[in-house]
C-alpha cells in the first residue's frame, strides 16, 4: 500500500467501514441474509455485528424482515438512490439520444460508466411493444464480458486493465465468454482497431450488441453506449450501421464526458 493509501485508510472511521462492509454483503442472489451469514461473511463476532446492523436499521439502512431473523437492504437506499440519479445531468442530456438510437434500430440501447472496475449501467431505452421492462440504473457487471465494458476498457491504460483483470478475475458465464488474459489483450487490441466492441453471447446466452465509448478530450473512456438485441435480430450486416449510429451520438456526448460517473471518480483519485 502507497503512504498516501495508508495515511488515508489511518483517517477512516472503522465503525463506519464495517457498517459499509454489511451493505455490500447483499446482493440479488442474496438479498435476505441472517446475523449469521452476515457475521461469517465478515469474519467478525455476532456482537459487533449486530450492533451495526440495529444502528444500520434505525438509520433505514436495512430492514429486518418481519417475523424473521433476516435483514434487507431498506427503503432509504431508494431515497438515496433517486438524489444521486436526479444529481446526475449526464442522464437527463443522453436519454433523447438513446430515444433516437432505440426508435431507429428498434432495439435495447445502454448508457454505462464504469466505477471500481465494473459497467454501472446508468440508463436503458427498451422497445415499446417489451413486455416486463425495468430498471437497470445502478446494476453492475463485469467489463470484459460485456459491450459496453469491453468499448471502455480498450481505452484503459493497460496499468488499469490489468488492475481490472487481477480485482475481478475472468470468470466464465457462457461458452463464449472470454477468459484468457492474452485472449482479452487481442479482443481489445481488435475493438480499438474496429473503434467499437461487440458481444455476442459473452455474458448472456441469445444476446448480441455492439457498442462504442465516451471519451474525454484525453482519450480516457468515461462512458458507453451499446445497442443490444437477440442474435436473429442483431445481424452481421447491420452492425456497422449500428457503429455509425453509436459513433455520432457518442461524438456528441464527448463534451459532457466529464459528468460521467467514471470521470468524476477519477478525478478524486488524482486529487483534482
Amino acid at each position: 500500500m502507497k503512504k498516501s493509501e495508508q495515511s488515508a485508510a489511518a483517517n477512516l472511521v472503522g465503525s463506519v467501514v464495517k457498517a459499509t462492509r454489511i451493505l455490500d454483503c447483499f446482493t440479488p442472489a442474496q438479498p435476505r441474509l441472517s446475523l449469521a451469514q452476515i457475521s461469517q461473511q465478515l469474519g467478525q463476532p455476532k456482537s459487533t455485528t449486530l450492533n451495526l446492523l440495529r444502528t444500520l436499521e434505525r438509520g433505514g439502512l436495512l430492514l429486518r424482515a418481519q417475523g424473521e431473523q433476516t435483514y434487507q437492504l431498506g427503503y432509504k437506499l431508494m431515497e438515496l438512490s433517486y438524489c444521486l440519479r436526479a444529481s446526475l445531468p449526464i442522464i437527463q442530456y443522453a436519454m433523447p439520444f438513446l430515444e433516437e438510437i432505440q426508435i431507429k434500430t428498434g432495439e435495447i440501447v445502454y448508457l454505462t460508466s464504469h466505477i471500481n472496475g465494473r459497467v454501472l449501467y446508468l440508463e436503458a431505452m427498451y422497445p415499446s411493444i417489451r413486455i416486463g421492462n425495468y430498471s437497470i440504473t445502478g446494476k453492475t457487471l463485469p467489463m470484459y464480458c460485456t459491450g459496453c465494458g469491453k468499448a471502455m476498457m480498450a481505452y484503459l491504460p493497460q496499468e488499469e486493465i490489468d488492475f481490472v483483470i487481477d480485482r475481478w478475475g475472468l470468470q466464465g458465464f457462457t461458452p463464449n465468454t472470454i477468459t484468457d488474459r492474452d485472449v482479452l489483450n487481442a479482443e481489445l487490441n481488435s475493438t480499438r482497431q474496429r473503434g467499437y466492441a461487440i458481444d455476442i453471447e459473452e455474458e448472456s446466452p441469445g444476446v448480441k450488441c455492439v457498442a462504442m465509448p465516451v471519451r474525454d478530450s484525453s482519450g480516457y473512456p468515461t462512458g458507453a453506449l451499446s445497442i443490444s438485441g437477440t442474435l436473429m435480430s442483431m445481424k452481421d450486416e447491420l452492425l456497422e450501421d449500428y457503429a455509425k449510429i453509436l459513433s455520432r451520438i457518442c461524438n456528441s456526448l464527448t463534451p459532457y464526458a466529464d459528468q460521467f460517473p467514471a470521470a468524476q471518480m477519477r478525478a478524486i483519485s488524482l486529487g483534482r
